[in-house]
């Protein structure tokens, strides 16, 4: 980036300067005319390889053409996902670097042909995917093919410059459009009459793909209309395909059960159409665990914010652990950088990272099919506070298929908070004001860093020193519940069906060394919002108070009248409490550790199993202890990756985004 703005900088001095000299004797237009031109043909450079991305990725994803036509600026060709370009075809040069793309084993890579020798492009000795989030292939301000930032260089060890097309030519016909590259690849993907007349049917649950169960058996049925003979082009490894030509169908049986979450791919067939066209019929195939049983448990991690975009693990009924379950089943994209929650509704799952797309991940938030960790669409999520200030997207709620809530902190140092309305579409976030009475000073009166609850079509959230009520149908609070000078430390529903919150004591001076003057609380609201207890905590029991810790890992029994939270102001704390509301009774120092402990803890709602982040920064690790005696005892340890598996956010349960648990 230096490099460019340098480049750019003694370029435009070198013209002020020539201008000076040569002022009133001179007309300069020509001179920014070719600044213009050079802007314009660096713009044109990128969208070539925006385009070829777009193309290869409807090839791969088997997608068809829905208009094409000429125009001025070139060929306009429009998807069935409603994608459109404009491709501009030119000649290969003679000698120059060719930049291309090559199949292998049906992913599309990068190549550079130079002297009539085509290699791949690797980076540190990988394949480049053209599709992929990251590595990224780009072109910079001098005109020159970069990966990641770093210049391209040939096998003389030049810089490479674009080449003004990736298009040799693009010939339509009625079944398909046939584009063939610089370097001589060639890609056809089919028109919609193409498509009517070999394709497979679509499955009938609004997918775009058959989800299947592992070692499970379907039978899909194909379009076919005049293709005198079939044959197979690409198949997922592992799978078993039967193709009946005269019964129109192919069977298809998943491979077996293995210890990955999820195995799939594209099936791909070749059709000779009576007019002698090729045509091709291709259909996704996936088998997963599904991520919907409610006996499962899910652990998110943030990941490293300033290296390693974090990650989700999941465990099913058995206590079998999948990791990467969202990378494995995305062809290996990640997440996002910080991720910091997730919420499973509508048959979706909605992910939140603070950093978005900073690491190379798909966004900010991230939204999959529940049932195979399959991404439907990412959004950077831009919240802005009511200050203008940028934001951290941290924690969500979604109430139905168009609304959703976000608290979020201002970016940096979190000085502010909020809560921000957001309408959900199909493939598309839009971002609605900032709910009112929910914005105001980090840990005095705005949102709280933490899980909010939806239960009984309302949002309880903590917000400072209040907790507030909000209704989805107004996005208005309805009902705030002030606890002056108490900061709200976290929210949880209890197994009673009441909303529990514990409270910070009260204190003068600073909120890095401070002095308390009362003792913290848990307190226990109904649904109307009424305070129906505050207990005092023991002397033993300090909340912390400072920005930089502001929950308590809080979390409640689904079946047990018991509340975990943290249970002293310490940095790095290693031990917890637990309550017991029905007696009102503290179990001081419950669970002791000499690790810290670190985000949402939880209580498995069918083992009643405790689960516990622990964390030395970058080394985390989840314990998952027995409590039936009374007494913590290690039943499990997980061991995570050291960066992307760095710091769990919170333990979530399946079960707690269940119909039967909102309603209770």
């Amino acid at each position: 980036m230096r490099k460019q703005m340098r480049f750019w900088a003694v370029r435009l001095m070198t013209f002020a300067l020539f201008s000076i000299l040569i002022a009133g004797c001179y007309n300069d237009d020509e001179l920014w005319d070719e600044v213009k031109g050079i802007k314009t043909e660096l713009s044109q450079l990128k969208e070539n390889l925006s385009n070829l991305q777009t193309i290869v990725s409807a090839y791969e994803n088997a997608k068809f053409i829905t208009n094409y036509e000429e125009t001025d600026e070139g060929i306009k060709i429009t998807f069935s996902d409603n994608k459109t370009i404009i491709v501009k075809h030119g000649e290969k040069g003679a000698d120059a670097p060719v930049i291309g793309v090559k199949a292998e084993d049906g992913i599309y890579y990068w190549t550079i042909t130079a002297n009539g020798e085509t290699q791949f492009l690797l980076v540190d000795g990988q394949k480049l995917l053209v599709t992929g989030a990251a590595p990224q292939l780009s072109v910079d301000t001098d005109g020159y093919w970069t990966v990641d930032g770093e210049r391209l260089k040939d096998t003389t060890g030049k810089d490479v410059k674009a080449n003004e097309s990736f298009f040799q030519s693009v010939i339509p016909s009625e079944m398909e459009v046939v584009f063939t590259l610089t370097n001589g690849t060639s890609f056809s993907i089919p028109t919609t009459k193409g498509v009517n007349s070999f394709s497979f049917v679509k499955p009938t649950d609004g997918r775009p793909y058959y989800v299947f169960n592992f070692n499970e058996k379907k039978t899909l049925s194909l379009n076919m209309d005049k293709i005198i003979s079939v044959d197979f082009l690409k198949k997922p490894e592992g799978w078993t395909f039967t193709l009946n030509k005269n019964a129109k169908t192919l069977t298809v049986k998943a491979p077996a059960y293995t210890d990955q979450s999820y195995n799939g791919g594209i099936v791909t067939l070749v059709g000779i159409h009576e007019n002698g066209n090729t045509m091709f019929a291709s259909i996704e195939v996936c088998a997963s665990i599904d991520f919907t049983d409610t006996k499962g448990t899910f652990v998110v991690c943030e990941g490293n914010m300033s290296s390693a975009n974090g990650t989700i693990y999941f465990y099913d009924k058995n206590g079998v652990e999948y990791s990467n379950v969202f990378e494995n089943a995305n062809n290996g994209m990640e997440i996002g950088n910080v991720v910091q929650d997730m919420y499973m509704a509508n048959e979706k799952i909605y992910i939140i990272a603070q950093n978005g797309s900073s690491q190379g991940g798909a966004g900010r938030f991230v939204v999959c099919d529940a049932h195979t960790f399959k991404m439907e669409y990412a959004d950077p999520l831009v919240i802005m506070t009511p200050e203008g200030k940028s934001t951290w997207p941290q924690h969500l709620v979604v109430v139905s298929p168009t609304r959703a809530y976000v608290q979020y902190s201002e970016s940096g140092m979190e000085a502010t908070s909020g809560i921000a309305a957001l309408t959900l579409s199909d493939g598309a976030v839009k971002v609605e004001p900032t709910v009112d009475g929910s914005f105001g000073a980090f840990t005095v009166a705005g949102a709280t860093k933490g899980r909010m609850v939806y239960s009984r079509g309302k949002v309880y959230a903590g917000c400072g020193q209040k907790v507030i009520i909000i209704d989805p149908a107004t996005d208005q609070i309805i009902k705030s519940i002030p606890f002056e000078g108490h900061q709200i430390k976290g929210i949880a529903k209890g197994a009673d069906g009441n909303i529990y919150c514990p409270l910070a004591a009260t204190y003068t001076g600073s909120l890095y060394s401070p002095t308390f003057t009362s003792s913290p609380k848990m307190v226990a609201l109904d649904h109307d919002g009424n305070v129906l207890s505050e207990t005092d905590m023991p002397d033993e029991i300090e909340l912390p108070i400072a920005s930089w810790s502001p929950s308590v890992g809080f979390c409640a029994s689904f079946t047990q009248p018991n509340l975990y939270f943290v249970d002293t102001d310490a940095f790095n704390a290693t031990s917890a409490t637990r309550y017991n509301y029905t007696t009102q009774s503290f179990d001081v120092n419950f669970l002791k550790s000499s690790i810290t402990i670190y985000g949402i803890m939880g209580i498995h709602p069918i083992t009643e199993e405790y689960w516990v982040g622990q964390s030395t920064y970058v080394n985390s690790d989840i314990y998952v202890y027995d409590i039936s005696s009374g007494t913590p005892t290690e039943k499990s340890h997980f061991k995570y990756n050291s960066q992307r598996g760095a710091s769990p956010a919170g333990i979530d349960f399946v079960y707690r985004f269940s119909d039967e648990w909102i309603n209770k």
